[in-house]
């Protein structure tokens, strides 16, 4: 038997807000986090989930050196949740498609790279093709990517790593790499490629612990025998190279984000390294036939285009 909850009695059924607010925070695994997510307060979370053990009558989360730890009964619940989300969202997607005509929406996320040119592109040629169709689309942090897709939020996540979790699916597309950048006029500029030796004469913009560019710059540095640490760190590509075109050191980026008339120098590293393109959907909820149709175009832009802007870049 849970333990019931002192003074409480069990209430009734959940509502549709407290089961969205349970898996909220159950993908996330913070009531800060899940307030995000859901974009309200934590102490609105918070409020919701007592409410919600209140009407069950048994503790759903353990607090534990200030994290939530899921008890079996809030486990095993989850288990049927995930389903409940899934119909909720099938029946907004479906509302919003009615509201306009027939031509339906999709959603789609991706790591910030993507926001440069690749998407805006894959997008513009998309629209051209499905002009009833809005297209929603937000750049977020890896770290933000999986919940949009596990609550239903987003239809496809493009990511330049991997997600992992047992309810996605995720296929790989292309291959990029990551490259160096340098201010124009920098004295490396001449060189063809760039090593781990020469970086770490730089002051280097590099990013912050536990972020996925980080963790892929491992190999770069082998050589070197230790990683260089970051005199300016940031979260971003986007960030890093803001900061070179501004003349403030060197930095190691994904080639996704980069197209002519970025301002910066750009070359080829030593190791080499390669990003593939990382397209994830909802096990649980395939993609519509719009975001299969998004899809294809933004697999067509990266194919055919991707290479060849790689080559302009990387041969100036």
């Amino acid at each position: 038997m849970p333990d019931e909850l002192p003074g409480k009695v069990r209430a009734g059924a959940l509502n549709l807000r407290q089961i969205e607010v349970f898996h909220a925070i159950m993908i996330t695994g913070s009531l800060s986090a899940a307030g995000r997510l859901l974009h309200v307060t934590q102490p609105a979370i918070s409020r919701v989930l007592a409410s919600i053990e209140y009407r069950l009558g048994y503790t759903l989360f353990e607090r534990f050196k200030g994290r939530l730890h899921p008890t079996k009964e809030a486990r095993k619940l989850f288990e049927q949740v995930e389903s409940i989300q899934a119909g909720v969202d099938r029946l907004n997607e479906l509302a919003v498609g009615m509201a306009l005509h027939g031509g339906g929406s999709i959603s789609v996320v991706s790591s910030p790279s993507f926001a440069e040119w690749l998407i805006p592109h894959a997008t513009s040629k998309f629209v051209a093709r499905h002009p009833n169709v809005r297209v929603r689309y937000r750049p977020l942090g890896m770290d933000a990517l999986l919940p949009q897709v596990l609550l239903g939020h987003a239809d496809l996540a493009i990511s330049t790593f991997r997600p992992e979790h047992p309810n996605l699916i995720t296929q790989d597309l292309a291959c990029g790499r990551i490259v160096c950048v340098l201010p124009t006029g920098h004295r490396l500029a001449r060189e063809a490629v760039i090593d781990a030796a020469m970086v770490a004469q730089e002051l280097l913009v590099g990013y912050v612990e536990n972020t996925p560019l980080r963790d892929a710059l491992a190999p770069f540095w082998k050589p070197l025998g230790r990683e260089v640490e970051p005199a300016i760190e940031v979260r971003s590509a986007q960030t890093a190279c803001s900061f070179v075109r501004s003349g403030v050191g060197v930095a190691l980026v994904d080639s996704y984000g980069l197209a002519p008339g970025h301002g910066l120098v750009v070359r080829r590293i030593e190791p080499a390294i390669d990003l593939s393109v990382h397209i994830t959907h909802s096990r649980v909820e395939p993609p519509s036939s719009m975001a299969k149709a998004f899809l294809a175009q933004f697999s067509r832009v990266v194919k055919a285009e991707l290479p060849e802007m790689e080559r302009a870049i990387l041969d100036r």
